[in-house]
């Protein structure tokens, strides 16, 4: 542009801004959202935020169910007992009785049956995670975030381990699973041919 000889200019900004152009900075991105006060003021009028959304019914917190810290998006139900703690749910997310999620990013329609705890870890689309199953979890020394991610359309079998660090990738049935403990440096893939998805 400069040797075009068109005109340049700097504009010094000091807002809030962030490269998201790895896992953990997309996952820190999201946990800025929750600090006190955020890092950016999702409810600022003069910096309105545009976006599209999907037409579904309020937030739904049932009796008995805890919410800390989070920011919950429409159509997520969250049954009695359940706990969401400084996490982003995004629209239609069910998390049902007995779950705990922790410090997580549970995208559009993921489903996360009973008693089922979650930590530190990102789900992608439409994931149904299986009761008693644990994702994510227990961090390694150092004070490095090491986080489990399970990846579109997959869906968890009950009483899974998935550690710290663990990736199941996208389109993932019960039986793609060898074993229900997936170690750290994991990661499970789908069995089946592009056609049989």
């Amino acid at each position: 542009m400069i040797a075009d000889g068109c005109r340049v200019f700097a504009f010094p900004y000091s807002g809030y801004w962030v490269d998201v152009g790895t896992i953990n900075t997309y996952w820190k991105a999201h946990m800025d959202l929750l600090n006190d006060p955020p890092s950016i003021d999702l409810n600022n009028r003069s910096w309105i935020i545009h976006t599209r959304t999907e037409e579904r019914p309020p937030v739904r917190i049932f009796g008995g169910a805890e919410i800390v810290d989070s920011l919950l998006a429409n159509g997520c139900v969250i049954e009695p007992g359940a706990r969401v703690i400084r996490s982003v749910l995004s629209p239609g997310v069910t998390v049902k009785s007995g779950s705990v999620v922790v410090e997580s990013i549970l995208l559009t329609g993921a489903t996360i049956e009973n008693d089922v705890t979650i930590q530190r870890a990102i789900l992608d689309k439409k994931v149904v995670v299986g009761g008693k199953s644990r994702i994510g979890g227990d961090q390694p020394a150092g004070g490095n975030v090491v986080l489990t991610m399970v990846g579109k359309n997959s869906i968890i079998p009950a009483n899974s381990i998935l550690e710290a660090g663990a990736t199941v990738g996208t389109d993932v049935i019960p039986s793609d699973f060898p074993e229900l403990l997936v170690k750290s440096d994991a990661f499970i893939k789908t069995k089946r041919l592009p056609n049989e998805v």
